[in-house]
């Protein structure tokens, strides 16, 4: 609810200019002499101004004209370090690098012409020490991403290669729609048929993403905060 100023039932409980007859009856004609009362000397008005400047009136506002505007929005405040947050290229959404989540991060390669010294750029201008990133279906695990001196695109690319390769619980899978467990059952045997350390690490989080496991870039969230959203495809 906004805040206004005054109320109907206040605007009511004070009359309005002119509202009452009885009271203007008592000014409406000369009152009676007083006995014994001193004699008042007559004086003189000034004469009127000649050339003396026009002064126009103005229309003074009701006294109770505040009760009919229509109250004044209420606007959403954005700090200057959200609204003015940049991503850096090669984590924004488009074809910036070949990065498959489930491999090391030695695999990954840039697009022609950026040298890998761009990994260690800082992933966010203005520089912040922790980034929220939430993945799109999978909300349960999200990647968090801290360095006190500034997070970089390559811890960016690090914290979503470990959080996605992360094993998942009973409980996790019991969490999940039957359809998608059953999906990540299948992937995780494609993926660890010619690996037995892999087969015997069991179901993955990086399985519940399969065919779509190269990652695109990232997005601000939609809901006005400072997190971002995760996006993968199933080829680059």
């Amino acid at each position: 609810m906004h805040y206004r100023m005054g109320s109907s039932s206040s605007s009511n409980s004070h009359k309005s200019w002119g509202s009452s007859s009885s009271s203007s009856d008592q000014w409406s004609a000369s009152p009676p002499p007083i006995p014994n009362a001193p004699h008042l000397h007559s004086v003189s008005l000034p004469m009127p101004i000649t050339n003396a400047p026009h002064l126009h009136t103005v229309s003074l506002p009701h006294p109770n004209a505040h009760s009919h505007q229509p109250p004044i929005p209420h606007q959403h405040s954005s700090t200057t370090h959200s609204s003015m947050m940049v991503l850096h290229p090669l984590l924004s959404r488009g074809p910036n690098m070949m990065f498959n989540v489930t491999l090391d991060l030695a695999f990954v390669q840039l697009r022609p012409g950026c040298p890998p010294t761009r990994l260690w750029e800082l992933a966010v201008q203005p520089n912040v020490s922790r980034m929220i990133i939430t993945i799109p279906g999978l909300p349960a695990w999200t990647i968090e991403v801290v360095n006190p001196h500034g997070v970089t695109v390559n811890d960016v690319l690090l914290k979503i290669r470990e959080t996605l390769n992360r094993g998942v619980s009973s409980h996790e899978m019991q969490m999940q729609p039957p359809q998608a467990a059953s999906a990540a059952i299948d992937s995780f045997r494609a993926r660890s048929r010619a690996d037995q350390r892999e087969h015997a690490q069991g179901v993955k989080r990086l399985d519940f993403l399969s065919p779509k496991i190269f990652f695109v870039g990232l997005t601000r969230a939609r809901d006005g905060s400072d997190s971002w959203n995760i996006h993968f495809s199933q080829n680059v």
